[in-house]
Parts: structure tokens; C-alpha cells; sequence
């Protein structure tokens, strides 16, 4: 991120917000990795990390499942560990998240269109 932030004060040196331009410009660059890897997720997978990236409720809550419907609990607990195992999902102190906050990004902006 730093170095995309660099290469964009270099070409325009009164860039107004060189951050969000860096960010912007990092999700357009992976988005056909981002969409490969979503192709490989299934639809529970989808739905938690859906989730995941509108709220900071943990995914094993009530409010969660209400919210974004990614079926039973045992279900949800079993593909949050085959994402953790895989390294999409961290636990933190805060319970869990998407460990590549521009994949994270990516989805919400994809949720968004």
C-alpha cells in the first residue's frame, strides 16, 4: 500500500487523497484474483464472509444469523474453522475477521453494485 501511495504522489503531487486513490487502485488490481478465490468458496462461506465484512458481530452470534442467514450454527462453526485453516479468517481479540482487509474491502464493494 505504502509503495502505491508513493507512486501516485510522484505522478500527482497534489493527489487529494493519495490513501483512498492507493486503495482504490490495489482492488482494481486484484480483482480477478479476489473473484478467483471467491469462485472457490461455497455458499455458507459466502454468506459468513458477506458478513463478516458489514459487521463486526461474530458470526456465531444471534444478531449474525439473523442478519445474514448462514444457516446453522454448527455449519457456521465448521466453515469458520475451514477459513481459518485456510487463512482467511484470524480469531483476534475482538472474535473474528477477514485477514486481508482489501478482500474485504473487495466484497463489500461488490455487494454494493
Amino acid at each position: 500500500m505504502a509503495f502505491t501511495v508513493w507512486e501516485i504522489l510522484e505522478k500527482k503531487s497534489g493527489a487529494d487523497n493519495p490513501v483512498q486513490s492507493a486503495l482504490e487502485e490495489l482492488i482494481r488490481y486484484h480483482d480477478i484474483d479476489y473473484e478467483r478465490l471467491w469462485n472457490t468458496f461455497n455458499r455458507t462461506d459466502m454468506k459468513i464472509l458477506i458478513g463478516m465484512s458489514f459487521s463486526d458481530k461474530s458470526p456465531l452470534s444471534e444478531d449474525f444469523s439473523r442478519q445474514f442467514d448462514p444457516g446453522a450454527t454448527s455449519t457456521v462453526y465448521s466453515s469458520i474453522k475451514k477459513l481459518m485453516q485456510k487463512g482467511y479468517v484470524v480469531r483476534t481479540e475482538k472474535g473474528y475477521e477477514i485477514d486481508d482487509p482489501f478482500f474485504r474491502r473487495w466484497i463489500r464493494e461488490r455487494r454494493l453494485r
